[in-house]
């Protein structure tokens, strides 16, 4: 990439960076970092507790160091399924860090997250309602930006005064709200669908104080259905529809995933490919490719997004890359009532 095709695109991801603040952070391997999205999902474990490791790194083959990166972590247990009858208690947290335009400005959120999953008929049918509550902070560090006034003849002089005097962080309380049905009709198929809203105070944020700049509501839907195939494997497909700001800033994710057992009831290979769109659901934006691979209690995921939008010419195609590692931990499940499994859905 010649440099002038790198500072157009460095001054493209600053002004994302600034202009959608209020934006929320989002994964292309959604499934795989369930209180990132739906607090519902707490809990809902084929074992008793999880854990979950999630990186993104997005723009870096473009911008280098000012690409945007995304550090998650999660941890959740269902509890009290044996004295409930097979209903499930869910309690977890969450902690995610994402870092925007060479560290410009960081959003650290921390979520306490709780569910409750009411088992209907079997263990094979759990419908879920969840909830958050939690801490957000962000932080600008505006001597890592250039502003007007430090532009001269002689071009850029970061030593001048920028004329910006907001403060470099705030904080303030969030909430989400969200609900989930997951059920296994037989062994070759088993459904997920669900929805989540969050900020439902809709809080306000400014480095200015101002008042009047409130977050609008983000909610999403998604659904994924498991088809078992012949003996060894099990095609995904699923969806993903997000919306915020009132009719702005629409997602839509379709695609995938086809799975391989590797050895039975130990390990599982996956392939898969979706398609992202924005705005009104009809710009292209990235096709995504994953991989995965479960064996035992862990899943590992891979997944790179190839850049189809109007960007395209000047990242070459390259977008994100993006990992995922999780763990399911098993202490007291009574054989009799485990839940159903969670496929990767």
């Amino acid at each position: 990439m010649n440099s002038m095709n790198r500072i157009v695109l460095s001054l493209f991801c600053a002004l994302i960076a600034i202009s959608s603040s209020a934006q929320d952070i989002h994964f292309s391997q959604y499934s795989q970092s369930p209180l990132t999205l739906n607090p519902a999902l707490t809990g809902l474990t084929p074992c008793t507790y999880r854990g979950v490791l999630n990186y993104r790194n997005q723009w870096a083959s473009a911008v280098g160091p000012a690409s945007y990166q995304t550090f998650a972590g999660s941890f959740d247990a269902g509890l009290w399924r044996n004295k409930l009858d097979g209903n499930i208690v869910g309690v977890g947290a969450m902690i995610y860090n994402d870092i925007s335009g060479d560290g410009a400005l960081t959003n650290m959120t921390i979520m306490g997250s709780f569910a409750y999953h009411q088992k209907l008929g079997d263990e094979n049918h759990y419908l879920s309602v969840g909830g958050q509550l939690g801490l957000v902070q962000k932080r600008v560090d505006y001597g890592k930006l250039i502003f007007e006034s430090q532009i001269g003849n002689n071009g850029v002089d970061p030593t001048l005064p920028s004329g910006e005097y907001g403060d470099d962080n705030f904080s303030y309380l969030d909430i989400n709200a969200g609900a989930n049905w997951r059920s296994r009709f037989s062994n070759k198929f088993a459904m997920q669908i669900g929805g989540a809203y969050f900020h439902l105070s809709e809080p306000t944020e400014s480095f200015y104080n101002a008042n009047d700049n409130k977050i609008n509501a983000h909610y999403l839907g998604y659904g994924s259905f498991k088809i078992g195939i012949g003996k060894n494997t099990v095609l995904i497909p699923s969806y993903l529809f997000m919306q915020q700001t009132q009719g702005s800033n629409v997602q839509m994710n379709t695609g995938a995933d086809v799975g391989f057992q590797l050895e039975k009831g130990v390990s599982m290979a996956y392939v898969g490919a979706h398609y992202r769109s924005t705005d009104d659901i009809d710009v292209a934006d990235a096709i995504i490719i994953n991989l995965g691979l479960d064996y035992n209690n862990i899943n590992f995921g891979l997944s790179y997004d190839v850049n189809i939008s109007g960007l395209s010419a000047v990242t070459n195609y390259r977008g994100g890359i993006e990992f995922s590692l999780v763990y399911w931990g098993c202490l007291d499940v009574n054989p009799k009532q485990k839940p159903i499994d969670c496929p990767r859905f």
